[in-house]
């Protein structure tokens, strides 16, 4: 059937006939239906993409069939003629003209975040980018008191210490009143058991800046991947789970989206292109995050460490509190009144969300993360290796000490070591007749099974050099 008669067939009744449908009703009615309608899609390249789903190309055809039914759904009202249809359809899709409001607009492309911008379309030189950011629905309500409500109890269960609990709620109120502007540091939650409520947490904040325009993941393998930019282009970024190795390139890729403004950023089928980011980003893992470098000012670490997880003594009474909390988060005045009372917060005079104090501010956590960093192992490994007066070490003796006694992945052997200035051959010593790893350091060499060096060392036999570190427990004993 084509569009015509399908329009045609429109349950015709003699309340859309045009018989006695004064003329400027009709144009009235043209032209909220059509707004509309040019608010719904988007063109490129002769196809049409709904604003919701942009990954699916659509055909004039199928926006005019999927139209038909839209506006009888929301304009029914209106009582919409077919020979309104065939006029909106003229105004939105066909005619050349200069009435933005009223015409399908040409989309360059791009997916931006402009919090706080109700505007669907952001328009550059005659084509729009898609405004990924949407007004949460619970922010037109009305009437509703500012009240922490029940995420007050939540607040005082999760956090056992104030200072703590008084700085989350100091990024979050402040991100809330500021969703144009981003913080350069994140909230990081750790706990080592389960059921301590940190995705409970997550869900709460996400309600709070729109499900819309929050997206929480498993690990940070999406967001440090090559097709970032659905994650880039929202305003709350979550990562669960998160356990990365020292000075990975997902480490480093989390530094740049945390502190940086802009980022490069790919859709699949588009080239990458560097867009303004607005993220706020939080992090939550069970795994101690040594990962994280000494006094790095991007993480505020929280260790979640109450008695009310799941197998702690008071595991009953904590569920019980999150069971009804679930329930205050899904009434959405509740929300706007939570809303309202981190709107109305002031933060503490000495609060900065674009600049982490880790030197007065540090959290236990923090101090315990931060001496456990990659720079205190350095200095232990290079203390070790000094106190021995070893100038050559086998790689086997290595990784065991730097796993052992650093607590440290065995992934960061290489760098901790080369840091120090060493380097590792393939060697021959003890009469064996294949090679072994030996890192030697700066300066020092093995030939034919001796370890050599400048100008001023005697010459050793590798093998004798090797065996100050051949007991275990001295070395483990350091």
């Amino acid at each position: 059937m084509g569009m015509i008669k399908l329009i045609e067939k429109w349950e015709g009744t003699d309340a859309n006939r045009t018989d006695d449908q004064p003329k400027d009703d009709s144009e009235e009615i043209v032209q909220i239906i059509s707004k509309a309608v040019s608010s719904w899609y988007v063109r490129k390249d002769s196809k049409y993409f709904a604003v919701d789903r942009l990954n699916v190309k659509l055909s004039m055809e199928d926006v005019q069939r999927s139209c038909v039914f839209r506006i009888k759904e929301e304009f029914g009202h209106l009582t919409p003629t077919p020979q309104i249809l065939k006029e909106v359809f003229q105004l939105t899709i066909v005619k050349k003209h200069s009435n933005m409001d009223t015409s399908i607009p040409v989309w360059n492309g791009g997916i931006v975040c402009k919090p706080g911008d109700p505007n669907r379309f952001i328009w550059d030189l005659g084509t729009v980018a898609i405004n990924a950011w949407r007004k949460p629905a619970y922010r037109d309500l009305e009437g509703v008191d500012a009240s922490y409500g029940l995420a007050e109890d939540f607040f005082d269960w999760f956090f056992t210490r104030k200072e703590e609990k008084e700085k989350f709620l100091d990024w979050l109120s402040w991100s809330l009143q500021h969703e144009d502007q981003k913080p350069t540091w994140a909230p990081f939650f750790y706990s080592a058991t389960k059921g301590s409520g940190k995705s409970t947490l997550c869900k709460l904040v996400a309600r709070l800046f729109g499900d819309e325009n929050a997206v929480c993941e498993n690990s940070v393998d999406k967001l440090t991947g090559k097709f970032n930019s659905p994650i880039l282009s929202k305003k709350l970024v979550i990562s669960e789970e998160v356990d990365l190795r020292a000075n990975s390139k997902q480490g480093n890729a989390l530094k740049t989206y945390i502190t940086e403004s802009e980022a490069v950023v790919e859709r699949k089928g588009v080239d990458a292109e560097r867009v303004e980011q607005f993220c706020s980003f939080m992090f939550t893992s069970n795994h101690l995050p040594l990962w994280i470098e000494e006094e790095d000012r991007r993480y505020y670490l929280i260790e979640v460490d109450h008695d009310g997880h799941a197998a702690g003594p008071r595991g009953g009474e904590f569920a019980a509190l999150v069971g009804k909390l679930h329930e205050f988060m899904a009434d959405d005045r509740r929300i706007a009144g939570l809303y309202g009372a981190l709107m109305e917060r002031r933060q503490a005079e000495k609060f900065n969300a674009k600049w982490l104090n880790v030197q007065e501010e540090a959290t236990p956590l923090m101090k315990r993360v931060h001496a456990a960093s990659e720079g205190t192992r350095k200095a232990m490994l290079r203390e070790m290796l000094d106190a021995k007066g070893m100038k050559a070490i086998s790689e086997a003796k290595l990784t065991e000490f730097v796993k052992k006694d650093l607590n440290a992945n065995l992934a960061q052997t290489k760098h901790l070591i080369t840091e120090l200035g060493w380097s590792k051959d393939n060697v021959k010593w003890d009469g064996c007749d294949y090679s072994r790893a030996v890192w030697t350091a700066k300066g020092y060499w093995v030939d034919r099974g001796k370890l050599k060096g400048p100008e001023g060392f005697e010459e050793q036999d590798l093998g004798e050099h090797l065996k100050v570190l051949d007991v275990c427990d001295d070395l483990l004993g350091h």
